[in-house]
């Protein structure tokens, strides 16, 4: 998918080095009562929608559902060839030999937020650390415990073939890539609807990553404009991510509050159309969230500075438009 390569050239524009990027872990244990458990289930199946990358999908296609008899357990793969781009994403059930059994709580704390792996190698986009590096300590917890309790699936997933282009490998190698490790973070209040939502929206859940693309990566001041340039992959085609900021003509300016969150829990646009892929990924995840986390979500999206910028059309394969085109489903 093309945007990963603008995602990458930020993240090398903001460099860094290794040392101040992976900090050491502890063998610290988090906890895992039932109300973290919950949490962390709520925020891995519904808000940040893990399952869209992370399990397989039916016929090895994101066009198609996932499978349920691999939850979160790796394989799917990303290919732009254009950029030379070639990712298998991995396992992250609780499998000691495929998995992330073998890894302390605190490494995959660490490798959530901050894209290190428990051997201490800098992991890369598509993973959203980027985002993820908002996420709440206390959230960040919740989820590592909800993995804990995930079914272990043995699926060895083979990223020997993973590729980037010669000017990422070269920053990896240097450490350019990563932020400063997260630390003390807090969410705000949900009684602030707005400053919650934002939360939601650019912590928890990676919109950010996807609909404030620049041609130099995702940028503050495309906030939620969307994108010129398209995600793509085989099984869809290119996608241009929407502009979601209240611009009337060419944004969300003519939807009310409580359309934007039908269409989050449906997947239909105003104009009755089925959100195409990779959008329709999410949808099964964002529309079990709940109605005071949507609210929030939808207040802060109006909330965001209205932007004129039209985007450009879909060009999708021919299973995605029918996907598209198809009525009254998701």
């Amino acid at each position: 998918m093309k945007r990963f390569h603008f995602a990458l050239a930020a993240l090398v524009a903001a460099a860094g080095c290794t040392g101040k990027s992976v900090r050491p872990t502890t063998a610290e244990k988090f906890a895992t009562n039932p109300e973290a458990v919950a949490r962390g289930g709520y925020i891995v199946n519904q808000v940040s929608a893990c399952g869209g990358c992370h399990t397989p999908h039916v016929n090895g296609s994101f066009v198609e559902g996932e499978r349920a008899d691999a939850y979160l357990a790796g394989g799917m793969r990303i290919d732009d060839d254009a950029f030379g781009l070639h990712v298998a994403i991995p396992n992250i059930t609780p499998d000691a030999q495929t998995g992330i059994g073998g890894w302390t709580d605190d490494q995959i704390l660490r490798a959530i937020r901050d894209g290190v792996r428990a051997d201490g190698e800098l992991l890369m986009p598509p993973m959203p650390f980027g985002s993820f590096a908002r996420m709440s300590d206390a959230d960040a917890r919740a989820v590592v415990a909800y993995l804990r309790t995930v079914p272990p699936v043995k699926n060895a997933v083979d990223r020997s073939q993973n590729h980037f282009g010669f000017g990422v490998r070269l920053a990896k190698s240097m450490g350019f890539i990563h932020h400063k490790p997260a630390a003390n973070v807090q969410a705000p209040p949900a009684s602030d609807r707005i400053k919650y939502g934002e939360y939601l929206a650019r912590g928890v859940a990676p919109c950010h990553d996807c609909h404030s693309l620049t041609s130099k990566g995702p940028s503050d001041g495309n906030l939620f404009a969307g994108s010129d340039d398209p995600m793509e992959d085989p099984a869809w085609g290119k996608a241009y991510p929407r502009n979601l900021t209240p611009d009337k003509e060419t944004g969300l300016g003519n939807y009310t509050a409580a359309q934007i969150k039908q269409a989050l829990r449906t997947g239909k646009r105003l104009d009755g159309k089925t959100m195409a892929p990779p959008m329709s990924m999410f949808i099964p995840h964002f529309s079990g969230m709940t109605d005071e986390d949507l609210d929030a979500v939808v207040a802060y999206l109006q909330s965001v500075p209205a932007k004129k910028h039209k985007i450009p059309e879909n060009q999708l394969t021919p299973a995605a438009q029918r996907l598209v085109d198809q009525s009254g489903q998701n």
